[in-house]
Protein backbone atom coordinates (compact mmCIF):
# COMPACT_ATOMS: atom_id res chain seq x y z
CA UNK A 1 0.00 0.00 0.00
CA UNK A 2 2.73 2.48 -0.01
CA UNK A 3 2.68 3.20 -3.70
CA UNK A 4 -1.18 4.33 -2.32
CA UNK A 5 0.09 6.79 0.31
CA UNK A 6 2.52 8.02 -1.70
CA UNK A 7 0.38 9.16 -4.30
CA UNK A 8 -2.59 10.45 -2.11
CA UNK A 9 -0.31 12.50 0.27
CA UNK A 10 2.12 13.91 -2.56
CA UNK A 11 4.97 12.28 -0.80
CA UNK A 12 7.84 12.06 -4.00
CA UNK A 13 10.95 9.64 -4.33
CA UNK A 14 13.13 12.27 -4.94
CA UNK A 15 11.95 14.12 -1.06
CA UNK A 16 12.57 10.53 0.67
CA UNK A 17 15.77 11.99 2.59
CA UNK A 18 12.77 14.33 3.80
CA UNK A 19 9.90 11.87 3.93
CA UNK A 20 11.14 9.34 5.68
CA UNK A 21 11.66 11.55 8.87
CA UNK A 22 7.42 12.23 8.75
CA UNK A 23 4.67 10.99 10.70
CA UNK A 24 1.38 11.61 8.92
CA UNK A 25 -2.23 11.68 10.88
CA UNK A 26 -3.44 8.84 8.06
CA UNK A 27 -1.63 6.03 10.16
CA UNK A 28 0.07 4.99 13.78
CA UNK A 29 3.54 3.83 12.13
CA UNK A 30 5.93 6.65 10.46
CA UNK A 31 6.62 6.78 7.17
CA UNK A 32 10.25 5.53 8.26
CA UNK A 33 8.88 2.01 8.90
CA UNK A 34 8.09 1.28 5.03
CA UNK A 35 11.42 1.85 4.26
CA UNK A 36 11.99 -1.77 6.32
CA UNK A 37 12.53 -4.82 3.78
CA UNK A 38 12.68 -7.91 6.40
CA UNK A 39 9.16 -8.93 6.26
CA UNK A 40 8.88 -10.26 9.83
CA UNK A 41 10.55 -7.02 11.05
CA UNK A 42 8.30 -5.02 8.97
CA UNK A 43 4.87 -6.43 10.12
CA UNK A 44 6.03 -5.66 14.03
CA UNK A 45 7.43 -2.45 13.63
CA UNK A 46 4.22 -1.60 12.48
CA UNK A 47 2.40 -3.68 14.93
CA UNK A 48 4.46 -2.04 17.68
CA UNK A 49 3.48 1.66 16.78
CA UNK A 50 -0.15 0.62 17.00
CA UNK A 51 0.10 -1.14 20.25
CA UNK A 52 1.92 1.80 21.78
CA UNK A 53 -1.67 3.73 21.09
CA UNK A 54 -4.74 2.40 22.25
CA UNK A 55 -6.94 4.57 20.30
CA UNK A 56 -6.88 2.51 16.76
CA UNK A 57 -10.07 2.52 15.07
CA UNK A 58 -9.18 0.47 12.28
CA UNK A 59 -6.65 -1.75 10.62
CA UNK A 60 -5.61 -1.83 7.09
CA UNK A 61 -3.66 -4.95 6.27
CA UNK A 62 -3.16 -5.77 2.11
CA UNK A 63 -4.13 -9.83 2.83
CA UNK A 64 -5.49 -11.85 6.06
CA UNK A 65 -2.82 -14.43 5.41
CA UNK A 66 -0.56 -11.24 6.62
CA UNK A 67 -2.69 -10.45 8.87
CA UNK A 68 -2.78 -13.38 10.93
CA UNK A 69 1.20 -13.50 10.61
CA UNK A 70 1.17 -10.29 12.64
CA UNK A 71 -0.83 -12.04 14.76
CA UNK A 72 1.51 -14.87 15.62
CA UNK A 73 4.31 -12.17 15.89
CA UNK A 74 2.94 -10.38 18.55
CA UNK A 75 1.96 -13.52 20.44
CA UNK A 76 6.11 -14.47 19.92
CA UNK A 77 7.28 -11.24 20.94
CA UNK A 78 4.49 -9.90 23.34
CA UNK A 79 6.66 -9.20 26.70
CA UNK A 80 9.49 -7.69 23.77
CA UNK A 81 6.60 -5.18 22.77
CA UNK A 82 5.61 -4.39 25.79
CA UNK A 83 8.80 -3.36 27.14
CA UNK A 84 9.66 -1.55 23.87
CA UNK A 85 6.17 0.98 24.85
CA UNK A 86 7.28 1.06 28.45
CA UNK A 87 10.64 2.30 28.21
CA UNK A 88 10.23 3.84 24.70
CA UNK A 89 13.36 1.88 23.21
CA UNK A 90 12.95 0.30 19.97
CA UNK A 91 13.95 -3.80 19.97
CA UNK A 92 17.05 -4.66 18.23
CA UNK A 93 15.16 -6.66 15.22
CA UNK A 94 16.94 -7.48 12.19
CA UNK A 95 16.56 -4.85 9.58
CA UNK A 96 15.42 -1.67 11.98
CA UNK A 97 19.01 -0.97 11.96
CA UNK A 98 18.89 1.74 9.27
CA UNK A 99 16.19 3.42 10.08
CA UNK A 100 16.36 3.44 13.73
CA UNK A 101 17.39 7.12 13.95
CA UNK A 102 13.77 8.43 11.83
CA UNK A 103 11.62 5.96 14.17
CA UNK A 104 13.01 6.61 18.19
CA UNK A 105 12.04 10.17 17.58
CA UNK A 106 8.52 8.99 16.99
CA UNK A 107 8.59 6.82 19.93
CA UNK A 108 8.39 7.96 23.51
CA UNK A 109 7.95 5.80 26.82
CA UNK A 110 3.97 4.80 27.56
CA UNK A 111 4.15 3.15 30.58
CA UNK A 112 0.34 3.65 31.51
CA UNK A 113 -0.37 1.98 27.78
CA UNK A 114 2.29 -0.64 28.52
CA UNK A 115 0.46 -1.76 31.98
CA UNK A 116 -3.00 -1.77 30.42
CA UNK A 117 -1.59 -4.52 27.45
CA UNK A 118 -0.31 -6.65 30.32
CA UNK A 119 -3.06 -6.79 32.05
CA UNK A 120 -4.84 -7.68 28.33
CA UNK A 121 -2.13 -10.74 28.40
CA UNK A 122 -1.17 -12.60 25.26
CA UNK A 123 -3.66 -13.75 22.70
CA UNK A 124 -3.47 -17.79 24.23
CA UNK A 125 -6.60 -18.42 22.01
CA UNK A 126 -8.69 -15.55 23.63
CA UNK A 127 -11.88 -14.29 20.98
CA UNK A 128 -11.86 -10.87 20.46
CA UNK A 129 -8.13 -10.75 21.39
CA UNK A 130 -7.43 -7.66 19.19
CA UNK A 131 -10.93 -5.62 20.38
CA UNK A 132 -9.34 -6.23 23.97
CA UNK A 133 -5.92 -4.68 22.95
CA UNK A 134 -7.59 -1.89 21.01
CA UNK A 135 -11.43 -1.16 22.54
CA UNK A 136 -11.95 1.49 20.34
CA UNK A 137 -11.45 -1.10 17.46
CA UNK A 138 -14.27 -1.09 14.71
CA UNK A 139 -13.16 -2.60 11.19
CA UNK A 140 -10.16 -4.35 9.71
CA UNK A 141 -9.94 -4.11 6.48
CA UNK A 142 -8.13 -6.75 4.21
CA UNK A 143 -8.22 -9.07 1.12
CA UNK A 144 -10.39 -11.93 1.80
CA UNK A 145 -11.48 -13.16 -1.63
CA UNK A 146 -9.84 -16.08 -3.19
CA UNK A 147 -7.11 -18.73 -1.76
CA UNK A 148 -7.15 -15.57 0.93
CA UNK A 149 -10.45 -16.69 2.31
CA UNK A 150 -8.53 -19.48 3.75
CA UNK A 151 -6.90 -17.35 6.32
CA UNK A 152 -10.71 -15.19 7.62
CA UNK A 153 -12.04 -17.71 10.14
CA UNK A 154 -8.75 -17.57 12.25
CA UNK A 155 -8.81 -13.50 11.60
CA UNK A 156 -12.51 -13.61 12.90
CA UNK A 157 -11.54 -15.40 15.76
CA UNK A 158 -8.86 -12.59 16.98
CA UNK A 159 -11.28 -9.87 16.21
CA UNK A 160 -14.79 -11.02 17.71
CA UNK A 161 -17.04 -8.66 16.72
CA UNK A 162 -15.24 -6.27 15.13
CA UNK A 163 -16.45 -5.89 11.36
CA UNK A 164 -14.11 -7.79 8.65
CA UNK A 165 -14.21 -5.83 5.38
CA UNK A 166 -12.48 -5.67 1.89
CA UNK A 167 -10.81 -3.22 0.97
CA UNK A 168 -11.88 -3.81 -2.68
CA UNK A 169 -10.14 -5.11 -5.75
CA UNK A 170 -6.93 -4.22 -6.55
CA UNK A 171 -3.85 -4.89 -9.09
CA UNK A 172 -0.71 -3.61 -9.87
CA UNK A 173 -2.15 -2.10 -13.15
CA UNK A 174 -5.94 -0.43 -11.61
CA UNK A 175 -8.46 -0.31 -9.18
CA UNK A 176 -10.72 -2.77 -10.63
CA UNK A 177 -13.41 -2.54 -8.80
CA UNK A 178 -15.02 -1.51 -5.04
CA UNK A 179 -16.27 -3.12 -1.85
CA UNK A 180 -20.25 -3.23 -2.99
CA UNK A 181 -21.97 -4.95 0.12
CA UNK A 182 -19.84 -4.13 3.07
CA UNK A 183 -20.91 -7.77 4.76
CA UNK A 184 -19.89 -9.36 1.54
CA UNK A 185 -15.54 -10.29 1.15
CA UNK A 186 -16.60 -10.86 -2.55
CA UNK A 187 -18.88 -8.95 -3.99
CA UNK A 188 -17.68 -5.98 -5.87
CA UNK A 189 -18.64 -3.07 -8.32
CA UNK A 190 -16.64 -2.43 -11.07
CA UNK A 191 -15.17 1.30 -11.34
CA UNK A 192 -15.02 3.36 -14.31
CA UNK A 193 -11.34 5.25 -13.93
CA UNK A 194 -10.31 2.48 -16.46
CA UNK A 195 -11.97 0.85 -19.34
CA UNK A 196 -12.90 -2.99 -18.84
CA UNK A 197 -13.66 -5.71 -21.10
CA UNK A 198 -14.45 -8.94 -20.73
CA UNK A 199 -13.28 -12.27 -21.93
CA UNK A 200 -15.23 -14.73 -22.39
CA UNK A 201 -13.34 -17.84 -21.12
CA UNK A 202 -15.63 -20.23 -22.62
CA UNK A 203 -14.31 -19.02 -26.03
CA UNK A 204 -10.84 -18.48 -28.09
CA UNK A 205 -8.60 -16.67 -26.36
CA UNK A 206 -8.70 -14.04 -28.93
CA UNK A 207 -10.12 -10.19 -29.84
CA UNK A 208 -13.26 -11.70 -31.22
CA UNK A 209 -13.97 -13.14 -27.84
CA UNK A 210 -13.74 -9.66 -26.04
CA UNK A 211 -17.10 -8.60 -24.87
CA UNK A 212 -18.22 -4.89 -23.59
CA UNK A 213 -19.94 -4.73 -20.30
CA UNK A 214 -23.35 -4.36 -21.84
CA UNK A 215 -23.21 -7.88 -22.96
CA UNK A 216 -22.29 -9.60 -20.09
CA UNK A 217 -24.36 -12.39 -18.62
CA UNK A 218 -25.39 -12.51 -15.15
CA UNK A 219 -23.30 -16.01 -13.80
CA UNK A 220 -20.99 -16.62 -16.63
CA UNK A 221 -17.27 -16.63 -16.59
CA UNK A 222 -14.88 -13.69 -17.71
CA UNK A 223 -11.42 -12.55 -17.71
CA UNK A 224 -10.83 -9.12 -16.91
CA UNK A 225 -9.31 -7.38 -19.83
CA UNK A 226 -8.06 -3.34 -18.96
CA UNK A 227 -6.94 -0.40 -21.28
CA UNK A 228 -5.31 2.18 -18.10
CA UNK A 229 -5.53 5.43 -18.38
CA UNK A 230 -1.88 5.57 -18.17
CA UNK A 231 -1.38 3.89 -21.39
CA UNK A 232 -1.91 0.15 -20.81
CA UNK A 233 -3.92 -1.33 -24.06
CA UNK A 234 -5.98 -4.27 -23.85
CA UNK A 235 -3.89 -5.66 -21.03
CA UNK A 236 -5.38 -9.27 -19.83
CA UNK A 237 -5.23 -9.37 -15.78
CA UNK A 238 -5.09 -12.72 -15.57
CA UNK A 239 -8.22 -12.89 -13.16
CA UNK A 240 -11.35 -14.40 -13.59
CA UNK A 241 -14.61 -13.30 -11.79
CA UNK A 242 -18.20 -13.98 -12.12
CA UNK A 243 -21.05 -11.62 -12.74
CA UNK A 244 -23.41 -11.33 -9.92
CA UNK A 245 -25.64 -8.82 -11.16
CA UNK A 246 -25.85 -4.86 -12.47
CA UNK A 247 -25.60 -2.03 -10.11
CA UNK A 248 -29.53 -0.53 -10.31
CA UNK A 249 -28.01 2.71 -9.94
CA UNK A 250 -26.13 2.95 -13.03
CA UNK A 251 -25.82 -0.48 -14.62
CA UNK A 252 -22.60 -1.11 -13.62
CA UNK A 253 -21.32 -4.83 -13.25
CA UNK A 254 -21.19 -6.64 -9.64
CA UNK A 255 -18.70 -9.37 -10.13
CA UNK A 256 -17.10 -12.22 -7.54
CA UNK A 257 -13.83 -12.88 -7.82
CA UNK A 258 -13.34 -16.62 -9.27
CA UNK A 259 -9.79 -17.43 -9.66
CA UNK A 260 -6.98 -16.90 -11.46
CA UNK A 261 -6.82 -17.80 -14.93
CA UNK A 262 -4.00 -20.64 -15.99
CA UNK A 263 -3.60 -21.59 -12.32
CA UNK A 264 -4.42 -25.17 -12.72
CA UNK A 265 -2.91 -28.33 -12.58
CA UNK A 266 -1.95 -29.72 -16.18
CA UNK A 267 -0.48 -32.87 -15.17
CA UNK A 268 -3.27 -34.14 -13.29
CA UNK A 269 -5.46 -33.78 -16.38
CA UNK A 270 -4.06 -36.58 -18.19
CA UNK A 271 -4.40 -38.95 -14.91
CA UNK A 272 -7.74 -37.75 -13.82
CA UNK A 273 -9.37 -37.01 -17.39
CA UNK A 274 -10.17 -33.29 -16.64
CA UNK A 275 -8.80 -29.77 -15.68
CA UNK A 276 -8.12 -29.06 -11.81
CA UNK A 277 -8.37 -25.66 -11.71
CA UNK A 278 -7.36 -22.79 -8.50
CA UNK A 279 -10.73 -23.09 -7.74
CA UNK A 280 -11.43 -27.12 -7.24
CA UNK A 281 -8.25 -26.95 -4.91
CA UNK A 282 -9.60 -24.12 -2.34
CA UNK A 283 -12.75 -25.52 -2.05
CA UNK A 284 -12.06 -28.81 -1.69
CA UNK A 285 -9.51 -28.15 1.34
CA UNK A 286 -11.62 -25.99 2.43
CA UNK A 287 -14.60 -29.26 2.57
CA UNK A 288 -12.62 -31.42 4.67
CA UNK A 289 -11.84 -29.15 7.43
CA UNK A 290 -14.24 -30.89 9.68
CA UNK A 291 -12.34 -34.01 9.59
CA UNK A 292 -8.68 -32.75 9.63
CA UNK A 293 -8.44 -29.35 11.37
CA UNK A 294 -9.27 -25.56 10.87
CA UNK A 295 -7.07 -24.36 7.63
CA UNK A 296 -4.61 -21.53 8.35
CA UNK A 297 -3.05 -21.57 4.73
CA UNK A 298 -2.38 -24.02 2.53
CA UNK A 299 -0.55 -24.46 -1.06
CA UNK A 300 0.02 -27.73 -3.30
CA UNK A 301 2.75 -29.95 -4.81
CA UNK A 302 2.98 -31.90 -7.36
CA UNK A 303 4.08 -35.22 -5.54
CA UNK A 304 6.16 -37.43 -7.33
CA UNK A 305 7.61 -39.02 -4.57
CA UNK A 306 5.64 -42.81 -5.01
CA UNK A 307 6.73 -42.73 -8.55
CA UNK A 308 3.13 -41.48 -10.07
CA UNK A 309 2.23 -37.49 -9.97
CA UNK A 310 -0.21 -36.76 -6.96
CA UNK A 311 -1.87 -33.86 -6.03
CA UNK A 312 0.08 -33.13 -2.66
CA UNK A 313 -1.17 -30.12 -0.10
CA UNK A 314 0.94 -28.94 2.27
CA UNK A 315 -1.55 -27.54 5.02
CA UNK A 316 -1.03 -25.03 8.61
CA UNK A 317 -3.74 -26.11 11.00
CA UNK A 318 -4.85 -23.84 14.12
CA UNK A 319 -4.53 -26.61 16.69
CA UNK A 320 -4.28 -29.87 16.67
CA UNK A 321 -5.55 -32.55 14.41
CA UNK A 322 -9.03 -34.01 15.04
CA UNK A 323 -9.02 -38.07 15.39
CA UNK A 324 -9.95 -38.83 12.37
CA UNK A 325 -7.78 -36.92 10.27
CA UNK A 326 -6.55 -40.12 8.46
CA UNK A 327 -9.77 -40.35 6.47
CA UNK A 328 -8.98 -36.24 5.13
CA UNK A 329 -7.05 -37.52 2.16
CA UNK A 330 -9.97 -39.79 0.74
CA UNK A 331 -12.52 -37.38 1.79
CA UNK A 332 -10.28 -34.93 -0.43
CA UNK A 333 -10.32 -37.22 -3.27
CA UNK A 334 -14.31 -37.34 -3.46
CA UNK A 335 -14.63 -33.70 -2.58
CA UNK A 336 -12.44 -33.18 -6.21
CA UNK A 337 -14.16 -35.67 -7.70
CA UNK A 338 -17.36 -34.10 -7.11
CA UNK A 339 -16.35 -30.54 -7.91
CA UNK A 340 -15.38 -31.47 -11.03
CA UNK A 341 -18.15 -34.40 -13.33
CA UNK A 342 -14.92 -35.09 -15.97
CA UNK A 343 -12.49 -36.32 -13.52
CA UNK A 344 -12.58 -39.97 -13.08
CA UNK A 345 -12.17 -41.53 -9.88
CA UNK A 346 -10.83 -44.65 -10.28
CA UNK A 347 -7.93 -42.96 -12.95
CA UNK A 348 -7.28 -39.81 -10.39
CA UNK A 349 -4.63 -40.98 -7.11
CA UNK A 350 -5.95 -40.10 -3.57
CA UNK A 351 -3.97 -36.71 -3.15
CA UNK A 352 -1.32 -36.32 0.12
CA UNK A 353 -1.78 -34.11 3.04
CA UNK A 354 1.29 -32.78 4.73
CA UNK A 355 0.49 -30.82 8.10
CA UNK A 356 3.28 -28.13 8.59
CA UNK A 357 5.29 -27.01 11.64
CA UNK A 358 3.18 -23.78 13.25
CA UNK A 359 4.33 -20.44 11.74
CA UNK A 360 5.61 -22.27 8.47
CA UNK A 361 4.03 -19.97 5.83
CA UNK A 362 5.04 -16.85 8.01
CA UNK A 363 8.67 -18.13 7.69
CA UNK A 364 8.12 -18.95 4.17
CA UNK A 365 7.01 -15.28 3.30
CA UNK A 366 9.51 -13.78 5.01
CA UNK A 367 12.52 -15.90 3.28
CA UNK A 368 10.49 -15.18 -0.25
CA UNK A 369 10.90 -11.50 0.39
CA UNK A 370 14.69 -11.89 1.05
CA UNK A 371 15.51 -14.39 -1.57
CA UNK A 372 13.91 -12.59 -4.44
CA UNK A 373 15.04 -8.99 -2.72
CA UNK A 374 11.20 -7.48 -2.89
CA UNK A 375 8.81 -5.46 -1.24
CA UNK A 376 6.94 -6.97 1.94
CA UNK A 377 3.69 -7.34 -0.39
CA UNK A 378 4.85 -9.77 -2.55
CA UNK A 379 5.54 -12.31 -0.38
CA UNK A 380 2.19 -14.58 -1.35
CA UNK A 381 2.15 -18.35 -1.78
CA UNK A 382 1.17 -19.61 -4.86
CA UNK A 383 -1.74 -22.38 -5.01
CA UNK A 384 0.11 -24.66 -6.86
CA UNK A 385 3.92 -24.08 -5.77
CA UNK A 386 6.49 -25.18 -9.08
CA UNK A 387 9.41 -23.94 -8.50
CA UNK A 388 11.38 -27.06 -6.13
CA UNK A 389 13.70 -24.28 -4.52
CA UNK A 390 10.55 -23.37 -2.39
CA UNK A 391 9.06 -26.90 -2.77
CA UNK A 392 11.67 -28.58 -0.74
CA UNK A 393 11.53 -25.60 1.76
CA UNK A 394 7.87 -26.22 2.92
CA UNK A 395 8.50 -30.14 2.64
CA UNK A 396 12.05 -29.55 5.39
CA UNK A 397 8.94 -28.20 7.40
CA UNK A 398 6.35 -30.81 7.71
CA UNK A 399 5.14 -32.30 11.07
CA UNK A 400 2.88 -35.45 10.00
CA UNK A 401 2.11 -36.97 6.55
CA UNK A 402 -1.72 -38.08 5.88
CA UNK A 403 -2.26 -40.37 2.80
Amino acid sequence: SSGGVRVRYGLEVENDHLNIKLAGKWSTSPIAVGFVRDYRTFLLTHTLFALANSKVETIFINFTTSAVDMIRYMEEEWEALIVSIETGELPPWDGIKDVREYLQPHFPPRPERAAQLRAVGKANDQPGWLLKIWPMLKSTMSIGSGVFSVAVPKLRFYLGPVQLRSPGFFSSEAYVAAVYDPSDLNLFKMTSQDIFEYLDVTKEENASSVVPPWLLEVGKHYEIVCTTRDGLWRYRLGDIVEIAGFDPTDGSPIIRYFERRKQVCYVITWMAGGVLTEKHITTAILAVQDTLAPIVEFTTIIDSHSGVPILGYLVEVHGELHPEAAKAPMKLHSELCRLNEEFDPERMQIPTIRVLEPGTFGEYRQWKVEVTNSGSGQGKVPVLMKDNTAREWMLARVRRELG
